[in-house]
């Protein structure tokens, strides 16, 4: 397979970097191992966002789940303070 790249001077820096990245010195070889590199940052960026959508429902769930309790201890709180027969000191 023959892979041709113009303006090569304008990727010098990618390719050199992708070279050091994939420990190669041929600029094919590191192409194509950077390539399966992308698709596997690919695939496990993916499950992050899976993750973090996850983190972030379970998050909200908890708030909501503190929200409701404070929401009764204040209705309680206040029911106390307000029953019949209570005497205010």
């Amino acid at each position: 397979m023959a892979i041709t790249i113009r303006n090569i001077e304008k990727h010098a820096y990618m390719i050199e970097e992708l070279k050091s990245l994939t420990e190669s010195n041929v600029t094919t070889k590191a192409l194509i191992k950077g390539g399966y590199l992308a698709v596997e940052l690919g695939k496990s960026l993916e499950e992050e966002r899976k993750q973090r959508l996850l983190a972030e429902e379970r998050l909200s769930a908890l708030q909501n789940k503190i929200q409701q309790y404070l929401v009764s201890q204040a209705a309680l709180v206040d029911a106390v303070n307000t029953a019949p027969g209570k005497t205010q000191d």
